[in-house]
């Protein structure tokens, strides 16, 4: 294979940043997995086989169990199945082992038995490309009852929370994508109906987002990439190296996510540049001048340093 042919698998079986990582460990031979013949990579491996998970991997399992949101994603008898299969292992970590700062302590009942019950089922409907009926209550009360047609769960770390993107049955054609947060959901139902029309959901959820992307430079300080990667990792994004210690990320956002977004890339501080576009630089002065004002108004010690003006 080319590099070229190498990089369209990472980017195929991957997420958008694994040839970052992928790529250079492979065609540098660190991982001496090719060999390069000519302008050609070809495997040293033979075949496909199938290996049993390791004693690290089963303990990294192990480690996940506890976590009620990995739990949504299995029934109790698979969930039984991996117990019975890790039982000989310690976790490496424990659910206690981290304190999070930086998120809401209001989040999703994960452990709440409807809460578990309505997310399978949206969860199938995913799969099955399904219409499911749900009763859903507001932020400000309000109680609506529609067929969606469900198209893509996030989870939301900054405020525990998982949101589904959905359209309406008859807004099926429509640029606008409702945003529903799983805790306000009160009823799910699955429909007899499938839907058998072949068109892209992702291109659905592309309509939505902003002409502009935000652009980020981000400088390899503190391992800020590989902090960026995981904590925009619910993001469509474009990544690449400007130079040896600077990289440039395209994020493609849409309104109902520009709030928690700007928030996620204050908290990285000098680390990443807002390059763009114009109307989120605003919201980032916006944001900065507030702090500043609580600051010189209430100090460090939260006391009244100064009037209002």
């Amino acid at each position: 294979m080319t590099g070229g042919e190498l990089a369209a698998v990472c980017q195929e079986q991957g997420f958008a940043e694994s040839s970052l990582y992928i790529l250079p460990k492979l065609t540098g031979g660190e991982w001496h997995l090719l060999t390069r013949e000519g302008g050609q990579y070809r495997a040293l491996t033979r075949g496909h086989r199938t290996l049993p998970l390791t004693r690290l991997q089963r303990s990294f399992v192990k480690s996940l169990l506890p976590d009620p949101r990995f739990r949504l994603f299995f029934t109790d008898e698979e969930l039984s199945v991996l117990r019975h299969f890790t039982e000989d292992v310690e976790p490496l970590w424990k659910q206690e082992d981290f304190h999070y700062y930086d998120r809401y302590t209001d989040g999703d009942p994960f452990d709440d038995p409807d809460y578990q019950t309505h997310f399978r089922t949206i969860l199938a409907a995913l799969s099955r490309r399904q219409y499911v009926n749900l009763s859903y209550q507001s932020g400000k009360g309000n109680r609506i009852s529609h067929h969606y047609l469900p198209l893509k769960l996030e989870y939301s770390a900054k405020n525990d929370r998982f949101r589904l993107l959905a359209v309406p049955e008859r807004e099926k054609r429509s640029p606008w994508i409702h945003t529903l947060n799983l805790q306000g959901i009160r009823k799910a139902v699955l429909l007899s109906r499938l839907e058998t029309e072949d068109f892209d959901f992702e291109q659905m959820i592309r309509r939505s987002y902003y002409k502009e992307p935000l652009r980020l430079q981000i400088r390899n300080r503190r391992n800020a990439l590989e902090r960026a990667m995981l904590h925009f990792s619910n993001y469509e994004k474009k990544t690449r190296k400007i130079d040896e210690d600077t990289w440039e990320c395209l994020i493609y956002y849409n309104r109902s996510m520009e709030t928690e977004l700007l928030i996620e890339v204050l908290s990285f501080g000098p680390a990443i540049k807002v390059m763009g576009p114009d109307a989120f630089i605003d919201l980032v002065r916006e944001r900065l001048d507030r702090q500043m004002e609580l600051f010189s108004r209430f100090g460090t010690d939260g006391n009244v340093t100064s009037a209002p003006s």
